[in-house]
Formats: C-alpha cells, structure tokens, sequence
C-alpha cells in the first residue's frame, strides 16, 4: 500500500471512529424511544450527508413495518412525517431486510422488483436491521437520487449505528415496562391493602421491587459496556472492560435471584452458583473441553456472604478460564461448598492448570488482591496452592453480624 493509500484510509477510519462516537454521544442522552429514534434519523443526515434516513419499527399487534422517524423529504415539519407507510414483513426491500436480518443496499432500485416507491423513486437505497438478542425490532433505510451512492463503508457505519440504537431501544422498552409494572403493583397493593396485613404486604412488594430495579439498573450498566466494548480496539482495554461487566453480571444474578426468592435475605447458593458459572462461561466462551465439577451444599446463605463468595468465585474463575490452561486436553476445574456444622461453611476451588507465582507479578493480581478483600469481608480464612495448578480452601462462619 502506498504512502497516501495509508493515509487516506487512516483518515477514512478517523472519521469512521468519530461518527461512531457523535452517535454514542446523542444515544446516551436519549431515553425514550421517540427521542432515541428521532435523534438517529437527524444525525444520520449531518453526519453522514445522506438524502433522507427513516426508521422501522415492527409492531406487532399489527404484523407491520411502520414508518416510527424520519429526515429529509418525508419529514417536512418538526417530528412529523409526511404520508407514513407500512408494509409487511417481506414486503419490498425494507421488508425483505427485517424478515432475514441481513442489511444490504442496492445500488440501482430500478433493476430491483423489491422496490416499493414511497414519495418518489430513488435509485440508490441501504437497510440495515435493528437487531437485539436474536429478534429483529426494526430497520434503518437511507434512499438517494443517484444511482450507486452507498458503499461498503456506509453499510459498516449503519450496522454498527444499528446495533447501538437496537440495545438503546431494548433498553427503553425495558424502562417502561418497569414504569408500566411499578403503576400496575401500586394499584394491585391499593387494592389488597384492605384484605391483607398491609404492613407486611407492602414491605415484601417493595423489597421484591428493589432487587427488580437493582438488577435492571446493572443490565442497563452492562449494556452500556457493550456499546464501549464494540467502539474500542483496545485489547487491553477491552479485557478490563469485560472483567467488570462479569463482576456486575455476578451481582446482577444475585438479585435476580433474590427476586424469585420468598425470603429476600437469602439465596440459594446451589442454584445461584449453577448460573454464574454458566454465565462465565459463555462471556469468556470457553467451555467445550474443560471438565467442571461442582458439589455445592443446596443451603439458603445471607445476602451478605453470597454476594462476596460470589464475586470470589467470579474472580477465581475468570483466572482460571484465561491463564490456566495453555491446552483443553485434560483440564479440569473443582468446585465445592461444603456446611461442615451449625454456621460453619467450606469453599474449595481447583484447577488443573499450570498455576503461578505469587511471588512474581502477574497478569491476575488485581484478582488476588480483590480475593483477599472479600475473604476479609466475611472473617474467613484461606489457604492456596498456586504453583501447579491453583487450590483455595476457604473456612468462614455465617454468624457474623454485618
């Protein structure tokens, strides 16, 4: 590649980074969906000098693609649009899109039979779904006058955008389905108030909407790593953030757990354990080839020793999962939980892997040092084995008042 070949695509991706970031700018201070989408159909013509820029959305009710936003010449006045449509899904090229889930443009309409006319024939059209955990909710679509207008680097800017908007969107559903839920169990306690032992009715509904609330706040903080983990080619960056998102998804399991719990103090450990370990798995995903051996003792634990033994196991597993093994063949992880009399708990953990130095710094310190802290927290006391393969033994009492 030539000298200015590297420039200009240093600069084309320069500019690419920008786009993404003045989106993730405006996306973040949008909260409903109207102002999510309207705020994304103006900024796409700034930003990117397209034509127009309308947004779909599906609704289900109706089995439609409905024209939600729209700028440039659909959008004649402020958050209005001229003459919307719907079409079906697989109707025309918009539909074709939201029925597969896989974005194209086209760069001459007039040799495609898909394409459906709305104000006015244009010849060049992109559509890029709007996508989230595996269900399409919707589809962006640019059109232009001439004939091959969009390219290869316009359909990675509108897929990445596309993905950002979808997670802000399923974000903003979530929120009003809480806002909705928390209306409808306000008037579901009004009207039981007078049946029930008020008192303890309404302390149960608001403890259980607490750790509804927490959890959906840290899936919200989650997400909102997501969007900085696709926007970054940091590697190192890139680990850390995931590192933390696997803290909070631990915590956020926690109280989505204590939200099926009758007793809002206490967790069963078995299950609670079960989850996160699946939950590791799939964030690092590696899984296929390691054995994992688990023997938790099925016991209620407080609030208060779940949430640092399960940060601890987070840690001790994150470790393992990405410096233990240089090889599958034969690896091996041990899990254990073990009441070994009134109040009195065991926590084992092990692997087969290579193991480390303590002595020497290394790339899981911050892990360690986090390790000590939660032991620490819950008065235990631990004993390891680090130097082939790694063995905790944690003893700790559930007597302790926090």
């Amino acid at each position: 590649m030539s000298k200015i070949s590297e420039i200009e695509a240093l600069k084309r991706k320069e500019k690419y980074l920008e786009v993404i970031n003045s989106f993730a700018l405006i996306l973040f201070d949008a909260q409903s969906i109207e102002e999510i989408v309207w705020s994304v159909t103006k900024h796409a013509m700034a930003k990117l000098n397209y034509y127009d820029c309308v947004i779909y959305l599906y609704n289900k009710d109706e089995n439609k693609l409905i024209q939600y936003a729209a700028f440039g010449p659909k959008n004649p006045q402020k958050e209005e649009i001229k003459d919307p449509i719907k079409l079906s899904p697989g109707e025309g090229i918009v539909g074709q899109v939201f029925s597969s889930g896989k974005g194209e443009y086209v760069n001459d309409t007039s040799k495609d039979p898909r394409y459906v006319v709305d104000d006015e024939r244009r010849y060049s059209e992109i559509t890029v779904p709007l996508t989230y955990n595996d269900e399409v909710v919707g589809v962006i679509d640019s059109e232009h006058p001439e004939k091959n207008f969009f390219t290869d680097q316009d359909f990675d800017l509108l897929t990445t955008v596309a993905a950002m908007v979808s997670t802000k969107i399923a974000q903003a559903k979530a929120n009003e389905e809480l806002l909705n839920y928390q209306e409808n169990l306000e008037a579901l306690v009004e009207e039981k108030t007078s049946k029930l032992k008020a008192q303890n009715r309404e302390k149960e509904l608001l403890m259980k909407e607490m750790h509804h609330r927490v959890k959906n706040n840290m899936q919200i903080m989650i997400s909102l790593l997501n969007l900085q983990m696709n926007t970054t080619e940091d590697e190192e960056k890139y680990k850390h953030l995931r590192e933390f998102q696997d803290r909070i998804r631990s915590m956020a399991i926690i109280h989505e757990r204590l939200y099926l719990e009758d007793d809002f103090n206490h967790i069963t450990i078995d299950a609670y354990f079960h989850e996160l370990v699946e939950s590791l798995f799939a964030s690092i995903g590696l899984k296929e080839g390691i054995k994992l051996k688990q023997k938790i003792a099925p016991i209620q634990l407080h609030l208060d020793y779940a949430i640092p033994l399960g940060l601890i196991l987070n840690e001790m597993m994150t470790n393992t999962l990405k410096h233990a093994f240089e090889d599958l063949d034969g690896a091996e992880i041990s899990i254990e939980l073990n009441q070994k009399e009134d109040h009195q708990l065991e926590f084992l953990y092990s692997d087969n892997g290579k193991g480390f130095d303590p002595t020497i710094n290394h790339t899981a310190s911050f892990g360690s040092e986090l390790i000590d802290i939660l032991v620490d927290q819950i008065d235990g006391k631990m004993s390891r084995n680090t130097l082939e393969g790694v063995r905790y033994r944690i003893n700790f009492s559930t007597q302790k008042s926090f």
